[in-house]
């Protein structure tokens, strides 16, 4: 006690401040962690500023909807793939022989004197051109394929497709599944044109009205092999991106259709159209800050709050109090009451009260000190005449299961104390 009197009373004394050396090896490790954390997220700011794109069907994507799955693949099949997202660099590779040019998607970015550059390189080179679901835009490449207008507003296709074909490549794929849309012949009869994988299901039928005549050839894959005029080249149309995408190409047939159909050519040249950015705002002065920079900057911001509340931390002198405490038995009781309460202790609180009715009961009956519970009991059966079972289970055995349960023993328990003088 003595020493805790000493303690308390040196507390209380004005005292130097705390050396800052001192606060600073106290706050050593929080400023290492902070540092430590800081130099990883920069460093990893730094390692993946230059990470894959994630725009849908980009050959550098690894997300769900990209596709650089397929280009991989091919290249493993021997396939010599070239990707770009520069026209000239695709217009130039275009023109190589025996070679594939694939777009994706986005050919609607395209002007028409782009489209009429990669016409005349394919044509002039009898190169093959592939779209995956180009929707109109397969128009400004080829006048022989259309989009399929005439289909029912009403019809609900399976989802699942199969071939209805006799594409051998289709014929080898087997069922796959049902896109969007489909397309057709442009006109009823052109020589050279296979469709496959045409919509089947409920209220799937062609109607007048579209640009695409009733009993046109019509499905979700077209290969055009070319009229064999000046100008023709052969053009494959894939009409549903979930066949070539990460997430997709290992479903039903897809990889084997898929692969199949861009590894014609021992070279593919896979053009991912962007916006020219003409109409692009100017730049801001954000625009010339490195990523890294401001990841790292939002980093260090919370980093020197933690650093100042440290360093600005003060401990004041020891609270003076009078020893020994004195702590009324009420604010115990009330306390533990409270505790015991709040943490659903029945049985705790029911050992509490019978211990102390217990011992004022052997008080009472001046039982000795080594008298024991049972001892006890046989006492109080003997003073009041009651049943031995029932003062043994308010006593002793009973298990209160709810609230009232233990206010039932309770009670009893009172009730048998009052009885005995």
């Amino acid at each position: 006690m003595s020493a805790l009197i000493d303690v308390a009373t040196r507390g209380t004394r004005s005292s130097a401040a705390v050396p800052l050396t001192a606060r600073l090896r106290s706050a050593g490790v929080w400023i290492v962690a902070a540092v430590a954390i800081l130099i990883t997220v920069i460093a990893t700011m730094l390692m993946t500023s230059d990470r894959d794109s994630e725009a849908p069907l980009h050959y550098d994507s690894a997300a769900r909807e990209g596709t650089k799955a397929m280009v991989e693949t091919l290249r493993d099949h021997g396939v010599d793939v070239t990707t770009t997202e520069d026209f000239d660099t695709a217009h130039e590779a275009s023109g190589q022989p025996g070679t594939t040019l694939l777009i994706p998607t986005k050919a609607d970015l395209l002007s028409q004197g782009d489209v009429d550059g990669f016409r005349s390189q394919l044509a002039a080179n009898d190169n093959r051109l592939a779209l995956i679901d180009p929707g109109y835009s397969v128009q400004d490449f080829t006048d022989r394929i259309t989009v399929d207008d005439s289909l029912s507003p009403l019809a609900t296709p399976d989802e699942i497709s199969q071939p209805g074909c006799e594409v051998p490549a289709a014929q080898a794929a087997g069922a796959v599944e049902t896109g969007d849309a489909q397309y057709a012949e442009a006109r009823k009869g052109i020589e050279g044109l296979s469709t496959c994988y045409p919509f089947a299901g409920p209220g799937v039928t062609q109607i007048d009205g579209g640009e695409v005549t009733p009993g046109s050839a019509h499905g979700q894959l077209i290969v055009d092999e070319g009229g064999g005029g000046t100008g023709d080249f052969p053009v494959t149309v894939l009409g549903n991106s979930d066949w070539v995408t990460n997430a997709g190409i290992d479903e039903e047939g897809h990889a084997s259709l898929v692969l199949s159909q861009l590894s014609q050519t021992d070279h593919l040249v896979v053009y991912y159209p962007t916006d020219s950015g003409e109409f692009e705002s100017a730049p801001s002065t954000l625009d010339y800050v490195p990523s890294w920079f401001i990841a790292g900057a939002l980093w260090l911001a919370p980093c020197v709050l933690i650093l100042l509340l440290i360093l600005g931390r003060r401990f004041g002198p020891l609270a003076v109090e009078r020893l020994p405490v004195i702590v009324p038995a009420v604010e115990t009781v009330h306390g533990r009451a409270a505790l015991a309460a709040r943490s659903h202790d029945r049985t705790g609180a029911l050992h509490t009260l019978r211990t102390g009715a217990l011992l004022r009961i052997a008080k009472r009956l001046a039982l000795g000190p080594e008298a024991g519970r049972h001892d006890i009991i046989a006492a109080i059966v003997n003073a009041t005449g009651r049943d031995p079972a029932q003062v043994e289970s308010v006593f002793s055995s009973a298990v209160p299961r709810t609230d009232t349960d233990l206010a039932d023993i309770v009670h009893l328990l009172t009730l048998i104390e009052s009885e005995i003088s």
